[in-house]
């Protein structure tokens, strides 16, 4: 069958979604389909479209846990069932502490050996990889941290693909220490833990970026505005908060003001009416500063210990 037969077959609905497929599967561009439409699709890429079609279509299952990967600001990133899908929206972020890295490092360039990442409730660790990938050199050590080990594992792989393998293909060498631990939020941090971070040793000497996407959706409103497919095939632990969504970055809050965690600067994805209650409860000791807005009335808020 030539790649137009199967393009324009009206069988296939879903023209992007079929797209994708070929794009995958004959590992070229959407402009190459465009200009290849007489090349002969085998029966084994046909049978392979036609599996993922269904899978798609009738089962439900998100285009990207089919594909294995999700793009997110510029890179690939391997996803499963584990993690939940990165939304586009998150990749302001990135941008938000990579400005705030830029007027750090304008003060102070020498300060690079004193510089801790933690990304916390890392996923498939897209937050952290991208922060250290639009910043090298200014980590000395980056921590990735999840309550669940099966998603660690898939965060792990993405360091390995991304940056050390990268870094392998450049003759470069990667100098900085990264951990990955499986915790309760920042329990690992604790000096009872196993895991003493330097941070803890070195007390006040090292400053500290957190980029955190806890789960913030209240319970009723993901049962009311979750499409079928998030809530049957991404994990709800991933998305939901308890009754206000804010359950988790309590916890965190008061990690932090039981350790004193002086020198930590705070990255944080939430609802616009959420940074208004933890302003409420904790604005005696937090400073809550609204960076990035977008759609959805969801914001980046930059917060830290006063």
């Amino acid at each position: 069958m030539k790649l137009s037969e199967l393009l324009w077959n009206p069988s296939f609905k879903e023209k992007f979604v079929l797209q994708k497929f070929l794009c995958t599967f004959l590992h070229c561009s959407r402009e190459e389909l465009w200009t290849n439409m007489d090349k002969e699709i085998s029966d084994e890429i046909i049978q392979k479209i036609l599996v993922a079609y269904k899978s798609y279509v009738e089962d439900k299952k998100p285009l990207e846990y089919i594909l294995g990967h999700v793009d997110f600001f510029g890179r690939e990133f391997y996803v499963n069932e584990a993690t939940l899908i990165p939304r586009p929206e998150t990749e302001y972020m990135i941008n938000s502490v990579t400005e705030f890295i830029s007027e750090q490092w304008t003060v102070n360039s020498e300060q690079w050996r004193k510089n801790l990442l933690l990304d916390i409730w890392t996923g498939c660790g897209v937050l952290g990889i991208s922060v250290l990938l639009q910043n090298p050199g200014y980590f000395a050590e980056a921590i990735f941290s999840d309550y669940f080990a099966n998603a660690l594992e898939v965060a792990k792989i993405n360091y390995q693909k991304l940056v050390i393998d990268q870094w392998k293909m450049n003759n470069e060498k990667w100098i900085m220490k990264v951990s990955f631990l499986q915790s309760d939020l920042l329990e690992f941090m604790l000096v009872k833990s196993p895991f003493v971070s330097p941070f803890i040793k070195g007390g006040l000497a090292w400053n500290v970026i957190l980029v955190a996407n806890l789960p913030y959706i209240p319970e009723e409103t993901f049962e009311a505005n979750a499409a079928d497919n998030v809530k049957k095939r991404e994990p709800k632990p991933a998305f939901v908060g308890g009754d206000d969504g804010l359950i988790y970055y309590r916890k965190m809050f008061d990690q932090i003001i039981n350790m004193k965690l002086q020198n930590l600067m705070m990255f944080l994805e939430m609802m616009t009416w959420q940074v208004d209650v933890l302003r409420q409860e904790f604005g005696d000791r937090f400073e809550f500063e609204e960076v990035k807005t977008f759609h959805f009335n969801i914001r980046i808020v930059k917060a830290w210990l006063k």
